[in-house]
């Protein structure tokens, strides 16, 4: 017969284990920093686990809020830092500030002044996403001041006049290409002509190692992503009337046709060898396939469909579906052939990214909500109004937290409980 203090002591030790079991499970929880436009692999899609399976009435915890200028600037976070850019006011001028602020708290802790505040018809203020880089900020203004900022101070460390240095114009909407960061380079879109549409700079220096493309002498909305193997990426975008495909050296890789308009949201690659891109009213989408002939990579078109017309918010590719904003229709298409699974009207030109099996939307009009990513139908797990007016920028999520703004202020929530 087992004591009675063996049985104490077995009952301990079983105590024990459970909670170090508990703990090793929170360890291993994975959270993830968002240190660019559309996240760490510019998808949209978020590593973290452990979030809320569905929200409480009300919506998940606010943990704060706070005022801040015009801007359509997405939010970047690494660590306990946030990075945006926003339009202010500076001794009676109204300029474009780049800042960061205290991720857990909302308070600033620097800004710096960059050029003229730009407006439009459409929204007024900066465009760009930062781009972080170990201790270093990348970002640019809407008139194409390409800086790069010390991200502990703030401290400028160079700065490039894109429409000064590969002889660019200002697009009508404003600069809006993000940077990306690739090993000692950074590459972004300066619009230059004669073989200036793409640039890359060395990331410390700011200096000049190499520039690609035709060029059009206006640059256009969207930022490029990298593929393939570090060390040895090659960029994904489009630019003058083509959906390019570019070596880390600014070589050409590829190159696939594209329809004349505007295209903001980034591409999507699918590995391992689909390329998914949608532009707005006149564009439509298209899913390519990268093939080799003749020792050479060809793009030949798989389908293309004119009902995924993404606007301002790029799609989200997940399990052999496409879910994004066609117009000002949320909506789920196979990626095999573009079917359509399911459509929502209502939430006019929103934003989406995906986090642990669910999509996080923010409508244009600020309501936030919790979706199943699935191909069977419209689910909704939560909805919150976290916004009010236009809500353009597309959310971002840190550490278990998410970042949302719009023209007047920030807000964060809890999505972690």
């Amino acid at each position: 017969m087992v004591s009675e203090s063996k049985r104490y002591w077995s009952s301990g030790v079983l105590a024990i284990l459970a909670i170090a079991v508990l703990a090793l499970s929170a360890v291993v929880t994975p959270a993830a920093d968002w240190p660019q436009f559309r996240g760490e692999n510019r998808d949209g899609i978020s590593s973290e686990t452990g979030l809320l399976d569905a929200w409480p009435e009300g919506g998940p915890k606010e943990v704060w809020r706070r005022p801040i200028g015009e801007g359509y600037s997405a939010i970047s976070i690494v660590g306990d830092r946030l990075f945006t850019m926003y339009g202010g006011e500076l001794d009676g001028e109204a300029v474009e500030f780049a800042a960061a602020f205290d991720a857990k708290t909302g308070e600033e802790i620097w800004r710096v002044p960059l050029g003229e505040k730009y407006d439009t018809e459409f929204g007024n203020g900066p465009r760009t996403t930062p781009t972080v880089d170990g201790e270093t900020v990348y970002l640019m203004d809407s008139h194409g001041t390409f800086v790069a900022l010390g991200a502990k101070d703030g401290k400028e460390i160079w700065r490039v006049s894109l429409t000064e240095t590969f002889d660019s114009k200002r697009p009508h909407w404003g600069f809006s290409s993000s940077a990306l960061v690739d090993g000692d380079q950074v590459v972004v879109e300066s619009g230059g002509a004669e073989g200036k549409s793409y640039v890359a700079l060395n990331k410390k220096t700011g200096e000049v190692k190499w520039t690609s493309g035709e060029g059009s002498g206006t640059p256009g909305y969207n930022s490029a992503i990298a593929v393939g193997k570090k060390g040895k990426h090659s960029y994904i975008y489009v630019a003058n009337k083509q959906l390019r495909c570019i070596a880390n050296d600014g070589t050409e890789i590829w190159a696939y046709p594209w329809p004349e308009g505007e295209t903001h949201a980034s591409p999507i690659f699918i590995a391992p060898d689909k390329v998914f891109a949608a532009g707005a009213e006149g564009v439509g989408a298209s899913l390519i396939r990268i093939n080799e002939s003749d020792g050479k990579k060809v793009a030949e078109e798989i389908w293309q469909t004119r009902f995924m017309r993404n606007h301002f918010s790029s799609s989200i590719v997940h399990e052999g579906h496409i879910y994004g904003f066609d117009n000002a229709t949320l909506k789920s298409l196979a990626l095999e052939d573009a079917a359509l699974a399911w459509a929502k009207r209502g939430l006019g030109k929103g934003s989406l990214i995906f986090a642990d099996d669910k999509l996080v939307v923010l409508s244009d009009a600020g309501q936030l909500l919790l979706l199943e990513a699935t191909a069977e139908g419209y689910v909704e797990r939560g909805s919150v109004q976290a916004l009010e007016g236009r809500s353009w920028t597309a959310p971002t999520l840190a550490n278990g937290r998410l970042y949302l703004r719009n023209h007047t202020e920030m807000v964060v929530f809890d999505l972690k409980g």
